[in-house]
């Protein structure tokens, strides 16, 4: 899907919150965002998102860059400790894939594999991947799009 079409990972101008930027490669049930500093209302757009695509699709496979994390925006991704616990099951995620370039990033991640059996939000699938392995990690998430399909 995005060995020929890089344009798949720019952003569409669409952000519904400054918490994250909608990329081109959103699509049917593919999510595709780029991830900045964690907000309760950003959450909410999100989620929101991820809500309309599950009721559409049934599941929905999720594609989160995130470049640059500092401790602090580390930090600010707890506000979605709530919306999981509130919104979380009402939506479905099959494949998700971090994206990122930060041990932040990383560790988030981490801890949410971590969590992942018990909590609201667990995607049946998860990959973490290093920023350069990004067309990789899209790749992935829309392969689940075609599997479904050819069922």
């Amino acid at each position: 899907m995005t060995e020929n079409d890089p344009s798949a990972l720019r952003a569409t101008g669409q952000t519904p919150s400054p918490m994250f930027e909608v990329l081109e490669a959103t699509s049917e049930d593919v999510v595709a965002v780029r991830m900045h500093h964690g907000t309760p209302a950003g959450y909410r757009e999100f989620y929101d998102l991820l809500v309309e695509k599950t009721n559409e699709y049934g599941s929905v496979h999720v594609y989160e860059e995130a470049r640059g994390w500092t401790m602090t925006t580390y930090l600010s991704h707890l506000h979605g400790i709530r919306p999981d616990l509130r919104t979380g099951p009402k939506f479905e995620i099959d494949r998700y894939a971090a994206v990122g370039d930060s041990r932040w990033a990383k560790l988030l991640y981490h801890q949410w594999r971590a969590i992942a059996p018990v909590w609201p939000v667990a995607p049946a699938e998860m990959r973490y991947y290093e920023l350069p392995e990004r067309k990789r990690a899209l790749d992935w998430v829309a392969a689940a799009t075609s599997t479904k399909q050819g069922q």
